[in-house]
């Protein structure tokens, strides 16, 4: 059975995958829901310091000290960067990488690099209100296209501020991450956002990529559950048929 750790993106913590967590390891698989420091149940640790590096730092040591290997490393939205950083470094954990509704790193670029127009404007008015200038407050539920009541009470209750630092942190990828062949992209169409259409279109074209469009809001691993359990699934079977399952003996 496969090895996953499933990242969460901006605002978000390991308590987003409830719906999909318990429902991998009734399947078998072993599944590892970190919350980054500043996030959730670790906000005590926020401070203007905390950037795009210590969250790679924070999955990163997961792997090492959890002692990881073959991992299906999941990433949610912002968590692309942070996902794409640790695959980089130690692409010889990483059996899969999949990303829902991510930004990609790319070397010298930040997050803030990628948002849409529209979107980098509203975080940079926000931020221009605190007088701290470095807390980024989380959004509505219904920008990200969560219409439901009782999901977007529930996700107005669990999201957290963040550090503008995460943001504007450029990546540092030197390559080591193209090792990594067993690539999947999920659109989840319900929240507009042309970089994440961009993608969509470039690894639909790719080889090395598989593509999925989900007709659901930006937190697809609450509004889509079924359809992100299957994904994942899928992708663990493929690892399977190519024999890459098995993990390393300590």
């Amino acid at each position: 059975m496969a090895t996953f750790v499933l990242v969460h993106g901006a605002w978000h913590g390991g308590w987003c995958w409830a719906r999909i967590a318990p429902r991998l390891r009734d399947l078998g698989h072993e599944v590892n829901t970190p919350t980054m420091t500043g996030f959730g149940e670790r906000i005590h640790l926020l401070t203007p310091d905390v950037g795009l590096e210590t969250n790679v730092t924070d999955i990163s040591n997961v792997l090492k000290w959890e002692e990881l290997d073959n991992v299906i490393l999941v990433g949610a939205s912002y968590a692309g960067m942070v996902t794409t950083s640790v695959a980089d470094r130690m692409p010889e954990r990483i059996a899969a990488l999949v990303y829902i509704n991510a930004f990609i790193a790319a070397d010298g670029v930040s997050q803030n690099d990628m948002l849409p127009d529209w979107r980098r404007e509203m975080i940079e008015e926000e931020l221009a209100k605190d007088p701290g200038a470095w807390r980024m407050p989380p959004p509505a539920p219904d920008l990200i296209g969560v219409t439901d009541r009782s999901d977007a009470a529930w996700i107005t209750d669990k999201m957290t501020i963040q550090s503008a630092k995460t943001f504007r942190d450029c990546a540092k990828i030197t390559g080591g991450v193209d090792a990594i062949k067993n690539r999947t992209y999920i659109r989840a169409t319900g929240y507009p956002n042309n970089t994440f259409d961009a993608n969509l279109e470039t690894f639909r074209a790719n080889p090395d990529w598989r593509a999925e469009v989900i007709d659901t809001s930006h937190d697809a691993m609450i509004t889509a559950a079924d359809d992100v359990v299957r994904i994942l699934e899928e992708v663990a079977a493929s690892l399977a048929f190519d024999g890459q399952t098995e993990r390393a003996a300590p």
